[in-house]
């Protein structure tokens, strides 16, 4: 069955400091919420909490730098920088406190945002992150991580052979839908001679990657002091206990935030979580976005 995805109202492009961001928005009406996606991906990763999301919200996300159709300097990456590029695209967008949400990397940003940026944001979503990583060094790195960064600058002949080597992922084949190819079509540029390759700056990534293991989130935990909503993704992708957040360290950052709500989803992966595969999440998030008070 095919979904029926609602359709941007803005897909333009934004200045914000000394960069230019592609940035999207659905719905013209109610709060707004802004998305922010993990480290290798793109803002149409948010389709699915968009059409759950836009009838009566205004629903945005914005590729981050070096990411999708966003500037790519040739260095400057880490949470603290993406941070700031979060304050000025809501100053620059004219938004007055909106909820964050922020899925993997963007998580990571939305938690030193609200530690840093109180007066900013409303709300807070983690999506599937907030802990300090568990891995030690590049090296030691999931495979699912390294597949991800493996992609980046590697051209392929064309897009279907692009995506059927994305479906080959037994933590996305068997999920497959709309969403995806959303996701994958925005993720890509295309050359003349058919083939294409990911818009992400290799460097970039690899650079946001290195700092991760200079960012210490839990010492941001008790400086968040608006509401927060914690989504758990509980299925591993190779392995049983694969996850970018084990299930210890989901509790510990409801223990660390004052005010957390935590809900686990242990039949969604650190993708599916956020491509539509189950309504749940959005739902959730709705249910926390409309909540007075």
């Amino acid at each position: 069955m095919q979904t029926k995805l609602v359709k941007p109202v803005q897909d333009d492009y934004i200045i914000a400091g000394d960069l230019t961001f592609h940035y999207l928005q659905w719905g013209e009406q109610g709060t707004p919420i802004v998305f922010i996606h993990g480290i290798t991906a793109n803002a149409y990763c948010f389709q699915a909490f968009a059409d759950e999301l836009a009838a009566d919200h205004r629903v945005f996300a914005y590729d981050l730098r070096g990411r999708g159709d966003s500037d790519k300097p040739e260095e400057g990456y880490s949470v603290p920088l993406h941070a700031a590029d979060l304050a000025e695209l809501i100053d620059e967008l004219g938004l007055q406190r909106p909820v964050i949400v922020g899925h993997s990397l963007g998580a990571m940003i939305a938690l030193y945002f609200a530690a840093h940026y109180p007066e900013k944001l409303s709300k807070l979503v983690l999506i599937d992150a907030g802990a300090a990583l568990p891995w030690k060094s590049i090296g030691e790195q999931p495979a699912w991580l390294t597949a991800s960064f493996s992609r980046l600058g590697t051209p392929v002949p064309s897009f279907e052979e692009y995506t059927q080597r994305l479906k080959a992922a037994p933590f996305m084949g068997p999920y497959w839908n709309d969403y995806f190819d959303t996701y994958f079509e925005h993720d890509v540029r295309r050359n003349d001679d058919g083939s294409v390759a990911s818009k992400g700056y290799r460097e970039g990534i690899l650079e946001d990657a290195v700092h991760l293991f200079e960012n210490h989130p839990q010492e941001q935990w008790g400086h968040v002091t608006v509401p927060t909503l914690l989504l758990r993704a509980g299925q591993g992708l190779f392995a049983e206990d694969d996850q970018l957040l084990p299930v210890e360290a989901a509790q510990a950052i409801r223990q660390g935030i004052k005010n957390c709500r935590f809900v686990d989803y242990p039949s969604l992966n650190h993708y599916t979580i956020v491509f539509g595969v189950d309504r749940g999440p959005a739902q959730e998030i709705r249910k926390f976005v409309d909540e007075e008070e």
